[in-house]
């Protein structure tokens, strides 16, 4: 009699376990779905920094965020137009327009703004608009860089130079 109960007992135990990583395998597959439709979402936040000239960085010493320059660049070799092809490659999803230089600014002009404003997060609209105020003040004699777009939650359009993210 005792061993038909250990017998019984490691059976139950045996289909306990079996249908416990049956439901595990139907869980993970699950998972995998969803992973494969988050991969094909569209994610708002896309950078290729393969052009890019500067970049918002967090620094662990510092422990704080601060411009990183990538890349040289020739300032002479520069131009507005040119600075507007490598910020609209470097941030496909926020494109930039850029309008004239007037004096020490910079004019330009963001026609779509709701993923920079509402999509990609306050840390991710601060990246864009540091990298993108850092490379158009490479330009000889400009100063200042003036974002006109519809105000949303994580930026606001204004006049920005280099120093506006001090002390934050």
């Amino acid at each position: 009699m005792r061993i038909k109960t250990i017998f019984i007992g490691l059976l139950l135990l045996g289909v306990g376990c079996n249908q416990s990583a049956q439901q595990d395998e139907q869980h993970d597959e699950s998972d995998t779905t969803f992973l494969d439709n988050d991969q094909h979402a569209e994610n708002p936040f896309v950078y290729v920094p393969t052009d890019a000239f500067w970049e918002y960085q967090f620094d662990t010493i510092i422990h704080d965020f601060k411009p990183v320059k990538l890349r040289e660049v020739q300032a002479d070799s520069l131009t507005a137009e040119s600075i507007e092809a490598v910020i609209n490659n470097t941030w496909p999803n926020v494109q930039i327009k850029y309008l004239e230089t007037f004096g020490d600014t910079v004019y330009l002009e963001i026609p779509e703004s709701t993923v920079l404003t509402q999509q990609m997060g306050t840390a991710g609209a601060q990246q864009f608009m540091v990298s993108t105020t850092y490379s158009f003040t490479e330009l000889p004699n400009v100063r200042y860089v003036a974002f006109g777009f519809e105000e949303g939650d994580h930026a606001v359009p204004g006049v920005y130079h280099r120093g506006s993210w001090d002390n934050q």
